[in-house]
């Protein structure tokens, strides 16, 4: 079944589920939005001679579409798909018009498809759960690029639509005036598996395996709320996400940050965030991505190997303000990564970004708004970076966003 039908099939049976009598007894909201994103791209590199500059214009189309639906007090559901709503896609004749590409939709996901379990003394969801603690960030780039750079502009929203394959389960602590409760979250990066050995294989002299543990996630998040402020601090590791089979060791990254919420009145509101996380292979000895973004290595004991070590740091700031007919909101970030490479030489790399966020929401009828936004990125290098003479970069992306939802 081509992806188009599955997608017709989804929605017929979300709208006979909304009105079928044989589920009245459940409370059902579907919802969805569509929005169009009009996005210009100056960008601008120098070096210590030139400076180059582009200018680039990009159209996108952003829909999806869910259902809610609720059991009883402890038990409801939520499904979502569309397209990759979050980064935002974009549109072109070939992509959506040439023969042969309107068999289905290319890039259709998942956001959300999860059970959630709340009989009051803990709670539990399951699936594609809604997630973006402000660590991922920093884990969305190190799983994409094996590096830390660039996590203020990207981060877990734009690659993962906010959300994560994941089983979670909260326990709360206090529940008067101020709220704490304690949720782990678990993950598989990398699901690998055992190698058999066999008398003869490789010389040895008995059955044996070779230890492979699969790579996951687990991260711990304490939620709290105590009147108008609101604080989580967090901390994540992915277990073995370096792993050598032949020496049978790994390396785990370690992640951890904070976020925080203050609501001053129906008017103003501020936040704070940091972050900050660790790989490297000391261990393992296994390549810079493990290999092929983490997974388990076979290099010899003996063989030479690329040392690295990444550290990142990210901080944050923002505000939200109503303001006429609408709501102002500024965020800033700065974030800085250093990679260490080491083989008959050591040397170093240091990247600093910096993102400044303004953007206006306009509400012209209750489901409908216009959002003009313009944000910069700003990129700076160490002197003696590895691999290119460009020493700085900046990018200005003004933007028009106009989209309705139900």
């Amino acid at each position: 079944m081509g992806t188009s039908k599955k997608l017709l099939l989804v929605s017929g049976l979300m709208l006979l589920l909304a009105g079928s009598s044989v589920f009245a007894e459940l409370q059902l909201t579907p919802y969805g939005a569509a929005s169009y994103r009009y996005r210009g791209k100056l960008w601008m590199a120098s070096t210590d001679d030139s400076t180059a500059v582009t200018f680039d214009h990009f159209n996108q189309l952003l829909w999806q579409v869910g259902l809610k639906a609720k059991v009883d007090d402890q038990l409801s559901f939520q499904f979502q798909i569309g397209n990759d709503w979050y980064a935002g896609e974009n549109v072109s004749w070939s992509a959506n018009n040439t023969i042969g590409a309107r068999t289905g939709y290319q890039n259709l996901y998942v956001h959300l498809a999860y059970a959630k379990w709340n009989p009051g003394y803990l709670y539990m969801d399951v699936g594609v759960i809604p997630m973006n603690n402000v660590s991922l960030d920093l884990l969305e780039r190190s799983l994409s690029t094996g590096s830390y750079n660039e996590a203020v502009y990207l981060g877990w929203g734009a690659a993962a639509n906010n959300s994560l394959m994941a089983a979670r389960v909260g326990v709360p602590v206090l529940t008067e005036d101020v709220k704490l409760s304690a949720e782990m979250a678990v993950s598989v990066i990398d699901p690998r598996t055992q190698a058999l050995t066999f008398p003869g294989d490789r010389g040895i002299d008995s059955a044996s395996s070779l230890a492979n543990p699969t790579s996951f996630l687990v991260l711990f998040s304490f939620p709290s709320a105590a009147g108008n402020l609101k604080f989580t601090p967090e901390v994540a590791a992915v277990v073995n996400r370096n792993y050598n089979r032949a020496l049978e060791t790994g390396d785990h990254e370690i992640l951890g940050g904070a976020s925080a919420s203050y609501k001053f009145n129906d008017m103003v509101s501020v936040s704070l965030m940091g972050a900050y996380g660790m790989i490297d292979n000391t261990k393992s000895k296994a390549g810079r991505y493990g290999v092929a973004g983490g997974r388990s290595s076979e290099v010899d004991p003996g063989e030479i190997y690329s040392p690295y070590c990444s550290r990142g740091i990210q901080f944050g700031a923002g505000t939200t303000v109503k303001a006429g007919p609408g709501v102002f909101a500024l965020d800033l970030k700065y974030g800085q990564s250093a990679d260490v490479f080491s083989s008959m030489i050591s040397t170093e790399t240091r990247r600093v970004n910096l993102l400044i966020d303004p953007r206006y929401t306009w509400k012209v009828h209750p489901n409908f708004t216009i959002s003009p936004r313009c944000r910069v990125f700003a990129t700076s290098y160490s002197e003696d970076r590895v691999g290119g003479d460009v020493r700085s970069k900046t990018e200005y992306r003004p933007e028009l966003t106009i989209g309705g939802s139900f």
